[in-house]
């Protein structure tokens, strides 16, 4: 992506981020809990911190990448809910894709795959190495290369299924707390509302790339609250439970993974939904 694209993107991010407070009084009725902005500016709790690629290396890939752009940086090898969220957003790249593929945009699935050398992964072999665990660059290798080379349908989902052992293996989701998880959560949400306030507009999609990120971004962190153990669940069984309907309520936001027209989404409710997931951890 050229230099002024990417700076661009940067500032509609920081633009969204900052005006979507303006009016924005997020409740719920699952706990009644509110979260206004004040002085005209929408402000998540300071502790938020979306997953910045100055933790694992610069630069943007094809696609319009470069999630958690201009957020604090993290260290991967110690944070474990910043290194849950970051393997969130690969898990999410590949998810969409896949889903793509099975639903037969092609063209569009190869869009969202990824290789080791990609910016997702840059930096990950160091911190695997600080954590102990092996990683998965072959691994997402062959997932890229059976979806772009048009392996077919075996040999997509055989590599895909191997990829998502290997990834499970490398979070180590078992030694996390429920806390972590649940920040880990409020990352990737976070993430997800800054994709989709580029991709649509007043309800038109004019970034598709980024509205699918958006969708892949927030079935895992669905899909990652199926995954915690019973005693993470014993930990913060309300919390999660908070949780999990936000994200489900959130699910309206993609009518299809390819949609024709407008939707009725605004990406207001992703930053309401990230913030409330935070607040609901830390306390």
């Amino acid at each position: 992506m050229h230099k002024k694209s990417m700076s661009k993107k940067r500032f509609e991010k920081r633009k969204v981020w900052t005006s979507v407070g303006s009016a924005l009084l997020v409740t719920t009725a699952t706990t009644g809990t509110a979260v206004q902005a004040d002085d005209n500016a929408f402000v998540a709790p300071a502790s938020t911190v979306a997953v910045s690629f100055a933790a694992v290396g610069e630069g943007e890939g094809e696609g319009g990448e470069g999630e958690g752009e201009g957020s604090a940086s993290a260290d991967l090898s110690t944070d474990n809910a910043a290194y849950l969220a970051h393997l969130g957003l690969i898990r999410g790249h590949l998810w969409v894709g896949v889903k793509l593929y099975r639903e037969g945009h092609l063209a569009m699935a190869k869009t969202h795959m990824k290789h080791p050398e990609d910016e997702l992964y840059t930096g990950l072999p160091s911190v695997f190495k600080a954590r102990g665990v092996d990683g998965f660059a072959d691994e997402l290798s062959a997932l890229a290369n059976a979806v772009n080379k048009e392996q077919g349908d075996e040999a997509v989902e055989g590599a895909y299924e191997e990829l998502l052992k290997a990834i499970t293996n490398s979070e180590g989701m078992s030694a996390m707390t429920a806390k972590e998880t649940l920040l880990s959560i409020s990352q990737m949400i976070r993430t997800a509302a800054d994709e989709y306030a580029i991709g649509v507009k007043k309800g038109e999609i004019v970034n598709v790339h980024e509205y699918q990120d958006a969708y892949g971004f927030t079935e895992i962190a669905i899909e990652r609250l199926e995954r915690l153990s019973d005693e993470q669940k014993k930990q913060a069984a309300s919390d999660i439970a908070t949780t999990k309907a936000l994200l489900l309520e959130l699910r309206t936001l993609w009518p299809t993974v390819n949609p024709q027209g407008n939707v009725e989404g605004d990406a207001s409710h992703l930053y309401g939904a990230a913030a409330r997931i935070e607040l609901s951890a830390l306390n």
